[in-house]
């Protein structure tokens, strides 16, 4: 597969969208070099000055899924200047900013991993959400000899116990995941 390559979009920072904390399921590889995983693809990106490439995408993968999980097609100029226009007090956090785009993610991935963060940093979000990937999840395949694997799915976390969980460090968080995981399962979230 080849890669696509577009015109870096206004207002858009790999670096700041990735790392804001908004989501947990990438490593940083280089400067502006990502490998992510989500809705169960693995991703190898790089941003440079003027494009975003998408290693190992044709322009159908880019369109029917990484187009609007990264929110491309959103002008976040035009939001941020309502929101001054409104309220200048987020001035300094625009400006601090001004590249994060929302990210359009799995609710079930989302869900989980917001679950997990109670009470944690980032790099240990990270770090649990991979071993339940790695453990629970498909194996996605390996770039510059890493693996990644996919965020498991409901189907897949459903006989997970809590004892499982907390062999992955989830702690107290187990049993919450446990219940998130059956009210999703059984339709209830």
């Amino acid at each position: 597969m080849s890669d696509y390559i577009i015109n870096k979009p206004d207002d858009f920072e790999l670096n700041e969208t990735l790392e804001c904390g908004q989501c947990f399921h990438f490593n940083k590889l280089d400067e502006n070099d990502y490998v992510l995983t989500a809705f169960g693809h693995m991703l190898h990106i790089i941003q440079t000055e003027k494009e975003i490439v998408f290693y190992d995408t044709d322009e159908k993968l880019y369109m029917d899924l990484w187009r609007n999980y990264f929110d491309i097609d959103r002008n976040y100029g035009l939001i941020k200047e309502r929101l001054l226009k409104k309220d200048d007090k987020l001035k300094e956090a625009i400006e601090a900013m001004s590249g994060v785009r929302i990210l359009n993610q799995e609710f079930f991935e989302t869900l989980i991993s917001f679950i997990i963060s109670q009470n944690k940093q980032i790099p240990h979000i990270k770090k649990i959400v991979e071993t339940l990937s790695e453990r629970f999840g498909d194996d996605l395949g390996e770039i510059n000899g890493m693996r990644f694997f996919a965020f498991p799915t409901v189907s897949q976390m459903c006989n997970v116990t809590e004892e499982d969980l907390r062999d992955c460090k989830t702690g107290f968080r187990a049993p919450y995941i446990v219940d998130a995981v059956q009210k999703t399962a059984d339709g209830q979230i």
